[in-house]
């Protein structure tokens, strides 16, 4: 009986291990991932202030409504970032 016990308790701490490993693995790919996304919306924020510093698109009727909705989108995906 206790070597049965024995047997179960390995396998169950064998199986779990190697569970536990692969989600640690899955996890920090999704952490890599995230991570990425973050810095590229932040370069893409980073570019749009870059490109009307001086406020001549949004100011611009033609073309203002458009960059209007840029913005829009660009605040939607800053809610997305690491902080």
């Amino acid at each position: 009986m206790e070597i049965l016990l024995i047997i179960l308790l390995t396998l169950s701490i064998t199986i779990s291990f190697f569970v536990i490993r692969n989600l640690i693995l899955k996890n920090e790919k999704l952490e890599d991932f995230i991570s990425k996304q973050s810095e590229a919306i932040n370069a893409c924020g980073k570019r749009l202030k870059e490109i009307d510093n001086k406020n001549i698109f949004y100011a611009d009727d033609e073309i203002g409504w458009f960059f209007k909705e840029v913005k829009k989108i660009q605040e939607a995906l800053n809610e997305f970032t690491l902080k």
